[in-house]
């Protein structure tokens, strides 16, 4: 599920308190194991991260955990509200911010910037999401990388949204559907949470653009950024027209 970049104020509002408890099956251990694989492969040690569209921040705390300097950004403001609230009962020195990707000014550089869990297939202004690299770009130290990953129009286009949950809170329905000539993906997820020991429903509309990477490696190069790898995602290998997720890294020129 992603994190809020670049969308309508409803999506990631009512659903941030509970957030945390939705993604709880969530391998974030594992996804930060293979960021720092790809950069061992790279032989590049990074100490300075930027997280983009950091959500609630639990990559951020594993960052912080080990030994890494983390500052966080989300256009959700209720996002931000939580990771903050977390940071503080955790005592970490997480610093976050609430900002757009496509206006991102944070006034310094970072060794690496990551964007996680297809962030950046809420940016469906492709324009926005252009300005959004180029922003990335000031951000990142000549040499540094970006690494992020997205869904692909296979996962878009094939349903992969549609899942249900009603065994356990928050219980959730999400149905998607997929325009082919838009490539736009629309998802109604509806939500049952417990709030004050009462049941609660609520319904948030997500909406993802689906990029042909091409497409991606031209942002890339046109924000100072060189594409040194795609990987089918959680592995080392070139993705396939059936990867459902695909990872860039792409160097800072």
């Amino acid at each position: 599920m992603a994190l809020l970049m670049d969308c309508d104020a409803k999506q990631f509002q009512e659903v941030a308190e509970h957030y945390d408890a939705l993604m709880a099956g969530v391998p974030y251990r594992l996804w930060v194991n293979y960021i720092e694989e790809i950069l061992n492969r790279l032989n590049y040690h990074p100490k300075s991260v930027l997280d983009i569209a950091c959500g609630t921040g639990t990559v951020d705390e594993i960052l912080d955990e080990r030994g890494y300097e983390v500052v966080g950004v989300d256009i959700s403001p209720h996002m931000i509200q939580v990771a903050r609230q977390k940071a503080s009962e955790l005592d970490i020195d997480v610093e976050y911010h609430v900002q757009d990707a496509a206006a991102l000014d944070l006034g310094r550089k970072f060794d690496l910037a990551i964007s996680l869990f297809d962030s950046v297939n809420y940016i469906t202004d492709e324009s926005k999401l252009a300005n959004a690299f180029k922003r990335v770009g000031e951000h990142v130290v000549n040499g540094g990388y970006f690494i992020f990953d997205v869904n692909t129009e296979y996962a878009l286009a094939h349903g992969f949204f549609n899942q249900t949950n009603l065994g356990s809170y928050p219980k959730y329905v999400w149905t998607s559907s997929y325009n082919r000539e838009t490539r736009i993906c629309t998802v109604t997820m509806v939500f049952e949470v417990i709030e004050d020991g009462k049941r609660r429903q609520f319904t948030e509309v997500h909406v993802q653009k689906a990029y042909k990477l091409e497409e991606l490696d031209k942002m890339l190069k046109d924000a100072g950024f060189e594409t040194v790898a795609r990987f089918h995602a959680y592995k080392f290998k070139q993705p396939t027209r059936r990867s459902d997720r695909v990872f860039f890294v792409g160097r800072k020129r």
